[in-house]
């Protein structure tokens, strides 16, 4: 089976996670340096291949209201230049609190976030994704039990 690649998009770094898979369980993955976005797409191409990864699904950033900040376009801007070089679906979803989820998530493991910047990237990134797995099951269950 295929797998799902989650990004948590930053100026400077860009958390991954990864699911297995059956696409059930959402891990860390790793964070990349941005230097250039030619570098990055071809990181990401290189990911794509090694893992099997079908679909890209990139953290939104927007505001608690649910509006569009600053950040929430520039994000939608790097979603359109991914979508034009990459060969798999690039959607973005909802990332309100993953990093506050993350930063629980390292306090829970006895790491302090502000010593593990890029820890937490990829801890938001696995919470994004596991939002999205679960919400995926879910949905395919209640679809099966419609039928």
């Amino acid at each position: 089976m295929s797998k799902y690649l989650a990004l948590d998009y930053g100026e400077k770094r860009i958390g991954l996670a990864i699911s297995d898979p059956t696409r059930t369980i959402a891990r860390p993955y790793q964070t990349l340096t941005v230097t250039s976005l030619k570098k990055l797409v071809s990181e990401l191409q290189k990911i794509i291949e090694s893992e099997n990864v079908t679909k890209i699904i990139v953290g939104l950033p927007l505001t608690l209201k649910g509006t569009d900040s600053r950040k929430t376009e520039e994000v939608r801007e790097f979603v359109r230049e991914l979508q034009s070089r990459l060969a798999v679906p690039v959607e973005t979803a909802d990332e309100r609190l993953t990093t506050v989820q993350a930063h629980s998530t390292l306090h829970a493991l006895g790491k302090k976030p502000s010593k593990h910047r890029d820890r937490v990237d990829q801890y938001a990134a696995v919470h994004l994704l596991q939002t999205i797995l679960d919400k995926e099951k879910w949905q395919q269950k209640r679809d099966e039990e419609h039928e």
